[in-house]
């Protein structure tokens, strides 16, 4: 009799087995952890929203405009609204807005240097910059934090498809390149050639 009710309990559970499967397969892995790097912004004052081509009502009209976007999600698809992204990166002369760089150099030309949004009801999150550029033999990449309830803060770069190797000491970045690289494509901004890209952020539960 034992062995009848547990065969009867196995062949009803069959149905719910590629269910689960599916369940499993679906889920996102996590976007990985990459260096902090030494150039994080010291503070966050001021003018820090996600248009980071505009400072004090002045243009920044130099480099390669970048229309980037993407959402936060957790593991299990779901977007994390109200989710804190923060960008940081070099202007088109590859200097940072940082006093360990060139300062305020960045911000005298009006280029922002950082910024901060806050994820949509749908975890999407976009901001306003320019395409990053070489410089001590990092590749071009744009610094990322991610900071949302009840979720491990992430810490990463994003690179660009074809430029992502680095030409310098590597030790201490990610290894999953792959991961953390966009391919951009071609848009216009006004009268200028610009890039898009998407790069969406997946968080672990704490």
């Amino acid at each position: 009799m034992k062995l009848r009710r547990f065969v009867i309990t196995m062949l009803a559970a069959l149905p719910l087995v590629p269910a689960l499967l599916r369940a499993q397969t679906t889920a996102l892995k996590p976007t990985p952890q990459d260096a902090l790097g030494p150039f994080y912004p010291q503070k966050w004052t001021g003018e820090i929203d996600n248009d980071l081509r505009s400072l004090a009502g002045k243009s920044f009209l130099h480099g390669t405009p970048l229309a980037l976007a993407g959402r936060v999600l957790s593991t299990d698809g779901k977007p994390l609204s109200g989710a804190t992204v923060e960008i940081w990166q070099t202007d088109d002369t590859g200097k940072y807005r940082h006093p360990s760089d060139d300062g305020e150099g960045p911000a005298k030309r009006g280029f922002q240097g950082f910024g901060r949004a806050v994820a949509d009801t749908e975890g999407r999150y976009a901001f306003r910059t320019i395409k990053p550029v070489l410089y001590s033999g990092r590749p071009p990449h744009v610094h990322f934090k991610v900071v949302a309830s009840g979720h491990r803060e992430l810490v990463t770069q994003m690179y660009f498809a074809g430029d992502s190797k680095e030409r310098g000491f590597a030790l201490g970045f990610s290894k999953e390149r792959d991961q953390l690289t966009v391919t951009s494509t071609s848009i216009r901004d006004g009268n200028r050639d610009a890039l898009a890209a998407q790069f969406d952020l997946v968080l672990e539960r704490t």
